[in-house]
């Protein structure tokens, strides 16, 4: 049709292998609704709610900084030009200068999904976003605009900075990664993988976390120099360590200014939210963030997290800092992430049943009981409406804080984002779910949007929940019996391995630790979905038809995921093939249930076009869940805990590599297949809150679910210019340059 010749006629121009990396005009977006759950809140309630998405928000210009080289500064560009000019304004314009109207929808669809993702990589895969025009092209939309006739010096700077990044197609720019796998800038270009490991070394030596980090490397040579960056205001003193003979380093200079300018704000909004805080503990953890974030401390941040565990059932959620550690290629350092968002009390009741529960099911699991927490401690479950959610995605679940000895000692707590479960699981009447067979395409759309709820739950609470870490402390003491058996090993020896005092998760397993602990948190949701006391505690009658269909349709659907996946892979690269933590676990999950056998599971191919209906599908026999999944499920998830537990890096490392490993002409076959069946990915639209001119009430400003109302959201959210961060991205523009530009 005409229509589908306007929205992809730039895309199909592209080489086929770079499709996938244009977002479609047609791609859908969605509106993450809180409007009724704000409207439910207090004025002091809205005004803590405001402060601390500010900070949420404020803190969102980090992600842009951990991305790449080019992001900080197109953000400005893009800011500039949409500030000044509507969308269909820019569009008109640009018409009239000569660009064809299919090519500006591509700039603003180009445009919407980079603001989303808070760069030009994709939060959810790690593959770079181009767009859907050529560079001309762009460059004559970009000119046609007010901003540039404005300020045609100040934009073209901008432009000249950022085109030839942003239009690279060179392969290391196509995914987020190191050395030869793709680009990060949670390091200056010229860190290699193995910098990273020596200063790794160095941090684990000295007691220095790597979350809220990034590292440059100053001088080169066979004793290198590295800059060691802490995000902080910049209140402390830079430190200098000189490398020993046997360092590898001549010498690490360690500053806790990095981010300064936005770190500020971060501090300055978190601080107008503790004097609407609802209690002092709130005030506390605040107080401790606002340590954090000045300083540089990690420790601060712990102690902000240790105050928020005890934060029970507050009206406002939140948690703000450096999570989530996905996106680093050595996976220790962590992005940026900040959210508040309203308590759903009639579906946080649910939850509280499942926490009341929890002990019983965990005694369920496969692994023996001193693989788990000596004590169950009762962690705060609740579904929330979010407000804001500052970072390049918006996850369905949450389970925090990361800090391992937190979890393991003290305790933690459960999040389910009600309105983004809402808004990314929805199917018309009409739309054919890919890679379903035909008979369950009915049953799967009235379903999955149930069975993934019990999923989440179950994979936040006793997946992330459960487990211990076998630690040896300072004093020489152990957290664990000695005589402990290790069942993975032939006749059951004593276990042999564990994490020195400095050894965290992800220090000690790397670039592997997100992904396995994903995949350890979907497998235990797997082998408890059925439970009969799980469907219990969610309202479904024990053996129940429909506790069964929920049960099928969660196996059936992380199946289907599994396939899905293979869109996420890089053939020739290996495990660092694979772009998001997640996908790799799901892929990994469904190897297993193949390798299974015993009619459990198929991939039936057919046509290569899903639109037929008569395409590949996934094919799960439901009767064997029981006999051939459980106990399949069950295997691998013991290993998945004693290796974790005994920080057995070789045996794990073995075991994933196996199962993640996409080599097989089948495979790749199949991978092909589901990139040129793909469905774009859903943008979310959120909230912008403003305080009102008498400085006591918040108004809520909504946007449309279309990708004008996407960039209309982020000209609300944040002024035109800003010179403190474009000065900041100034700085840094020859460091984070790759070398292939």
């Amino acid at each position: 049709s005409l229509l589908a010749l306007i929205l992809f006629r730039d895309t199909m121009a592209l080489p086929e292998a770079l499709q996938p990396h244009v977002v479609a005009n047609d791609c859908p977006v969605a509106l993450l609704d809180c409007v009724d759950a704000f409207q439910r809140l207090t004025p002091k309630e809205k005004l803590y709610a405001h402060y601390i998405s500010q900070a949420s928000w404020q803190g969102a210009k980090i992600c842009l900084f951990q991305t790449s080289h080019e992001s900080p500064t197109l953000f400005a560009l893009l800011q500039r030009l949409f500030s000044k000019q509507s969308v269909p304004s820019l569009k008109e314009a640009a018409c009239a200068a000569g660009v064809a109207e299919g090519d500006v929808t591509s700039f603003v669809t180009f445009t919407a999904a980079f603001l989303a993702n808070m760069g030009n990589y994709r939060s959810f895969g790690d593959s770079k976003i181009l767009p859907g025009i050529t560079k001309e092209t762009c460059l004559d939309i970009i000119k046609s605009s007010d901003a540039f006739k404005e300020d045609e010096a100040g934009i073209m700077t901008l432009w000249t900075q950022c085109a030839d990044a942003v239009f690279s197609t060179h392969k290391q720019a196509l995914s987020l990664g190191m050395d030869e796998d793709g680009v990060s800038t949670y390091y200056s270009s010229s860190v290699s993988k193995a910098d990273a490991a020596l200063v790794q070394k160095f941090m684990d030596a000295n007691g220095i976390a790597a979350e809220n980090t990034r590292l440059w490397k100053t001088s080169s040579g066979d004793k290198p120099e590295f800059e060691l960056r802490l995000a902080g205001v910049g209140s402390k003193d830079p430190q200098v360590f000189e490398g020993g003979p046997e360092d590898g380093f001549a010498k690490i200079t360690v500053v806790y200014n990095d981010y300064a300018p936005i770190m500020t704000r971060i501090v300055e909004n978190l601080r107008k939210a503790a004097q609407f805080a609802a209690s002092d503990v709130q005030r506390q953890m605040l107080e401790a963030y606002v340590e954090s974030f000045t300083t540089g401390s990690l420790d601060a941040h712990k102690d902000g997290s240790r105050f928020w565990i005890k934060d029970k059932g507050p009206v406002v959620e939140s948690y703000i800092g450096f999570i989530e550690t996905y996106r680093d290629p050595t996976g220790v350092r962590a992005e940026w992430e900040g959210f508040a968002a309203v308590v759903n009390k009639e579906t946080s009741e649910k939850f509280g049943r499942l926490v009341d529960g929890a002990e019983g099911l965990l005694k369920e699991l496969p692994w023996p009981r001193a693989y788990d927490k000596d004590t169950f401690l009762r962690p705060d479950f609740t579904s929330l409406e979010v407000l804001a959610f500052g970072s390049s995605g918006v996850p369905a679940g949450i389970n925090i804080p990361n800090y391992d000895d937190i979890r393991q000692e003290e305790g933690f707590k459960n999040v389910s984002l009600g309105n983004m479960l809402k808004a990314s699981l929805s199917f018309s009447d009409e739309e054919s779910v890919t890679f379903l067979h035909k008979d369950d395409q009915a049953l799967y759309k009235k379903t999955v949007g149930t069975s993934f709820d019990v999923q989440v739950g179950l994979h936040e609470l006793l997946g992330h929940g459960s487990g211990k870490l076998f630690k040896e402390t300072a004093s020489g003491s152990f957290n664990f019996d000695r005589a402990t058996t290790n069942p993975c090993e032939e006749g059951s020896p004593p276990v042999s391995s564990w994490y020195s005092e400095s050894e965290t998760w992800d220090s000690k397993f790397g670039s592997i630790a997100s992904s396995v602990e994903e995949c350890r948190a979907e497998c235990v949701g797997l082998y408890l979905c059925g439970n009969q006391d799980a469907l219990q505690i969610y309202g479904h009658e024990k053996n129940s038809d429909r506790g069964k269909e929920i049960t099928y349709i969660n196996w059936l659907h992380m199946c289907r995921a599994g396939v899905l996946a293979l869109q996420y892979f890089t053939p020739r690269k290996g495990l660092a093939g694979w772009g998001q933590a997640h996908m790799m676990a799901r892929h990994v999950i469904l190897k297993v249930l193949l390798e299974a056998g015993g009619g459990l599971v198929e991939v039936v191919r057919g046509e290569a076009t899903q639109a037929g209906g008569k395409g590949t599908y996934v094919k799960l026999d439901k009767t064997k869940i029981d006999s051939v999944g459980m106990p399949a499920i069950g295997a691998f998830l013991t290993k998945l805990q004693v290796y974790k537990s005994t920080a057995n890096v070789e045996a794990m490392r073995a075991m994933y590599t196996h199962f993640a490993s996409v080599e097989s002409p089948e495979m790749i076959s199949l991978r092909d297949e589901v990139i040129a069946n793909r469905k774009p990915r859903r943008l979310v639209v959120q909230h912008v809150t403003k305080v009102g001119a008498d400085g006591e009430s918040v108004d809520l400003v909504s946007f449309e679910p279309t990708t004008q109302g996407l960039i209309e959201s982020f000209v609300a959210r944040y002024p035109p210019t800003d010179d403190e961060v474009a000065a900041l991205a100034e700085k840094d523009l020859a460091s984070t340059k790759p070398a292939f530009l």
